[in-house]
């Protein structure tokens, strides 16, 4: 087993707890968290100190005790006042305009998925009241276009990142994922504790891993006080070291890899394309489709695999 997904100690167990204390609604006596952690706040000062001045142009004369821009740094390359900027990271300030938030964004040298999840986080003044509920339905129309896919893998996910359908190419290539117990139908978790994850994605397991994290961060955005999605991440964090290293780093991620490279036991090395479908009247479900390029020596590898399996295509 993967060191980084041992089963914890009880001193890690504490740490673990530690990692949802942003997504506390209330503490135990009732009170509103301390809004300094709010999670608006905690990206801004991840981001603040992953940036070098150098990286912007900054130049000082003043020795630094800590890594990263400081508030007025970033306040004058945002063009913004330090005390606006001070309210807004420590959640004093309710709203941002679009044009404060990208100014902001420019200044952190945010990436795309980094920007859309700093929109995300600031269009919520505090804690989130009344979530949506999480859309597990998956309409028959959607397993239809699964079960089309013939011989090319299609998986359907839910806004956490939960397993809600597979056809049977897709269980040809990760096993049944339907048949794992409910709490283990979720591709993150999958990932992190599943003996045969690390086997599949071999030299890329860590960094498929840690993005995967990221989408889930990305997808939550305002959501992060569901309490889906709280025990989610407490349920994750309390069992993986690897899951709390990288939320704690605040990675964020739109899952934009176009091609994985998987070490199948049937079909060898393989390389497959990786396309991503939003589902119409289900916009928090996504339809992931694992496509071997046309041709290659992957696309052979596989439809051999496919061929001996009477399952396959219906």
């Amino acid at each position: 087993m993967n060191s980084l997904t041992a089963r914890p100690r009880p001193s890690e167990l504490t740490e673990a707890a530690d990692l949802g204390a942003s997504l506390v609604i209330m503490d135990s006596h009732g009170r509103p968290p301390d809004r300094k952690n709010s999670p608006l706040g905690e990206f801004l000062r991840s981001r603040r100190a992953s940036v070098g001045p150098e990286e912007v142009g900054v130049t000082s004369i003043r020795r630094r005790r800590v890594s990263g821009l400081r508030r007025e740094e970033l306040a004058r390359l945002a063009g913004v006042s330090v005390d606006y900027y001070t309210r807004l990271e420590q959640g004093r300030h309710a709203t941002a305009s679009y044009a404060v938030l990208e100014s902001i964004a420019t200044a952190l040298l945010l990436t795309p998925a980094e920007r859309a999840y700093l929109h995300r986080l600031a269009k919520v003044p505090g804690t989130i009241r009344s979530p949506a509920p999480q859309n597990m339905r998956v309409r028959p129309e959607t397993i239809a276009l699964l079960n089309a896919l013939g011989t090319t893998p299609g998986v359907v996910l839910g806004p956490n990142l939960d397993v809600l359908a597979t056809n049977a190419a897709a269980r040809r290539l990760y096993g049944d994922l339907d048949a794992l117990a409910a709490a283990e139908r979720n591709a993150i978790h999958w990932m992190l504790f599943h003996p045969d994850a690390e086997r599949l994605h071999g030299d890329e397991w860590a960094e498929v891993a840690a993005e995967m994290i990221g989408m889930l961060r990305l997808r939550a955005g305002r959501a992060l006080a569901h309490p889906d999605v709280r025990r989610l991440v407490q349920e994750l964090g309390a069992s993986s070291a690897f899951f709390r290293k990288v939320w704690a780093e605040q990675t964020v991620s739109t899952g934009s890899r176009a091609i994985k490279h998987f070490q199948h036991p049937e079909a060898g090395a393989i390389e497959l394309i990786v396309e991503s479908l939003t589902v119409k009247h289900a916009e928090d479900q996504t339809v992931v489709v694992l496509m071997p390029p046309p041709g290659s020596p992957s696309e052979r590898s596989w439809r051999a695999v496919m061929a001996r399996d009477p399952h396959a295509a219906r």
